[in-house]
This record gives C-alpha cells, structure tokens and sequence, in this order.
C-alpha cells in the first residue's frame, strides 16, 4: 500500500473541556500510529460559532490534523468518531498537491477600456449625460403659419362640410 496525505476535521460539543479535546485528539494520533501513519499538523481552531444548529448546539470546538498514513487509518478515525459523543460532526479527505501552476495576472492601465463591454459606453438610469427619449425635443421656430381664424382650405373636388 502506499502512504497518502490526510486532513481530519471534527466538530465537538461547545461544553467540551481542554481535557477532554486533549484526551480525544491523543486518541486519534494513537489510531493514525496504530496503521503505520505519521501526524503533520494540528490546528485546534476552539469554540466556534456555525451556520446553523447540529443537535441543538450553535457553536461547536473544531480540531483539525493533517496526517500521512494508508487508507485503513481512515477507517480507523472514522470509527473512532462514530463512537465518541462529544463528536456530532466529522469529515476526512485526501491531500492532493497540484502541480500546476497559475500565471500571474496581467495588469492594465488606468483609464483603459473593460474587455467586458467591448468598447460600448454603458448607461444607467438617473445619470444626466446619458441620452433619453423623455427629453421634450427644443422648440422650433414657427414658419409662417395660416392665422387660427381662418377656415381650413376645402379638398378638391368637394364642397366645405
């Protein structure tokens, strides 16, 4: 079997003693050395507030380890948890180191135009240079206009009604 890389998360009850989390993770690093794994790391992140309740707790102590062991570790930590009270939340995954790597991002001048709107302006409502048909177009000037007192003309070939 070959050796992978782990990262254990829990979540235990807020009322949970220092002696209590330093017992319950002594536990764990014995599992993970029972199965021929190493510890790496550990975080103890303490009481935390969560997003929602878990069995009528808002907070929970949350531990993390990071170990190197063979998948039948796993096993064991998961039992390990299942069986513990104080434990209502745990989650443990596989490490995988990434080889690629991410160019630098290019950095534009000021003043330079977003490739995101190709070169259209961009208008909003409420702003006063942007164009609107609401606008009452400006008054021309009245061309020799007929005097309002005069009849309209009669078409062509009928008598004025």
């Amino acid at each position: 079997m070959s050796v992978i890389t782990y990262e254990t998360v829990f979540i235990a009850e807020p009322e949970i003693s220092t002696d209590q989390v330093d017992q319950l993770i002594n536990k764990i690093k014995q599992a993970i050395t029972a199965n021929q794994g190493t510890v790496t790391g550990e975080d103890r992140w303490g009481r935390r507030r969560m997003a929602y309740a878990i069995h009528g707790h808002r907070e929970g102590y949350y531990a993390v380890l990071n170990f190197s062991a063979e998948s039948g570790a796993v096993m064991a930590i998961e039992h390990l948890y299942n069986v513990t009270d104080s434990v209502f939340r745990h989650m443990t995954t596989r490490v995988i180191k990434s080889k690629k790597t991410f160019r630098p991002r290019k950095e534009r001048p000021a003043g330079s135009v977003d490739s995101r709107h190709s070169g259209r302006p961009s208008y909003s409502r409420g702003r006063s240079d942007a164009p609107s048909a609401a606008k009452p177009a400006p008054a021309a000037e009245p061309a020799a206009a007929a005097p309002a007192s005069a009849p309209a003309p009669a078409p062509e070939g009928g008598t004025p009604a």
